[in-house]
């Protein structure tokens, strides 16, 4: 997966998700935010298994892909990016 995106559009993305997701469950993916790249768009979900929330941003997809990152640790990575 390759994709290039403004940092204050992921961020807004993001910033619902925080919510949703787990910092401590017992099941470990609950704690992950999967991210899809595909057609001009990135597409955030994350669930804490009796709320799913999906975010839904465009972005300049180079290499269609899925994947999950832990959601926590993405979200402070993504605050520290500088902008532009």
């Amino acid at each position: 997966m390759k994709l290039v995106i403004e940092r204050a559009v992921l961020i807004k993305a993001l910033a619902p998700i925080q919510s949703v997701v787990e910092r401590r469950g017992t099941i470990p993916i609950l704690s992950n935010v999967k991210l899809e790249a595909n057609n001009g768009e990135l597409s955030l979900t994350a669930t804490d298994m009796e709320i799913a929330i999906v975010e839904r941003v465009k972005a300049e997809v180079g290499t269609k892909g899925t994947t999950t990152v832990p959601a926590h640790m993405f979200w402070e990575i993504v605050r520290k990016l500088p902008e532009g």
